[in-house]
C-alpha cells in the first residue's frame, strides 16, 4: 500500500493544493471584507457570510492537506516537526516557518469564529484582524516557496490578489460606519489644551 501512495505525483500534489488553498482562501478573505460594508444588507448578507465561511474553512482545509502530503514525499521528505514547528525545517526555514505561521493563524481565525459567542466583541475583531497579515504570510510563503514563483501567471496571481485585499480594506476603511452600528456608544470630545 506505502509503495502505491508513493507513486502517487506528490510533488505535484502539493503545489495544487497549495494554489487551491491560497486562492480559496483569498476568495473567503474578500467575501470578509464585503461582508463588512455597510451597505451590504439581508439575505445577500446572509450569502455572504456562509461563502465567507465555507471558503475559508474550505480553503484550511486544504491548507492542512497540503502541508500533511509533504509527509510521504520522496522528492523532498518532510518530517513532522518540519511542518509543526516555525522555521525548524532543515530546508527552506523562513519559508516553511511562514507557511507553518499562516496555517496556525488560520486555525486561530476559526476556533475563535467558532467560539465568537462566548468571548467579547473586541477580543474576537482584534484576532479576526490577524487575517490579513496571514494572508500575506501565505502569499509570501506560496511566492518563497513555490516552484513555480517564476513564471509570469504566478506573479501575476499572487500580485493581484494582494491588490485586490488591500484595494477592498482601503475602501471598507474610508467608509464611515453607520448611525446604527454606533448606537450606544459615547460621543468622544476632543481635548483643548488651554
Amino acid at each position: 500500500m506505502m509503495e502505491w501512495i508513493t507513486s502517487w505525483p506528490i510533488w505535484e500534489m502539493t503545489r495544487i493544493l497549495g494554489i487551491l488553498s491560497y486562492l480559496t482562501i483569498f476568495a473567503g478573505l474578500t467575501l470578509g471584507i464585503l461582508y463588512s460594508y455597510p451597505f451590504v444588507k439581508g439575505k445577500r448578507k446572509a450569502q455572504i457570510y456562509r461563502w465567507h465561511t465555507s471558503l475559508t474553512n474550505g480553503g484550511t482545509v486544504v491548507a492542512l492537506a497540503h502541508a500533511a502530503i509533504l509527509i510521504i514525499s520522496t522528492f523532498a521528505p518532510y518530517r513532522w516537526v518540519d511542518l509543526l514547528i516555525p522555521f525548524a525545517s532543515s530546508q527552506y526555514p523562513i519559508g516553511n516557518g511562514i507557511g507553518t505561521l499562516a496555517l496556525y493563524g488560520m486555525l486561530l481565525l476559526l476556533l475563535t469564529s467558532d467560539y465568537r459567542n462566548k468571548i467579547s466583541k473586541h477580543v474576537w475583531l482584534t484576532i479576526h484582524l490577524l487575517a490579513y497579515p496571514i494572508f500575506v504570510g501565505a502569499a509570501v510563503h506560496g511566492y518563497m516557496m513555490g516552484t513555480s514563483s517564476d513564471s509570469l501567471l504566478t506573479k501575476l496571481m499572487y500580485g493581484g490578489t494582494l491588490l485586490i485585499v488591500v484595494a477592498l480594506f482601503a475602501v471598507r476603511a474610508s467608509i464611515r460606519p453607520n448611525a446604527k452600528s454606533n448606537a450606544g456608544l459615547k460621543p468622544v470630545r476632543p481635548s483643548v489644551n488651554r
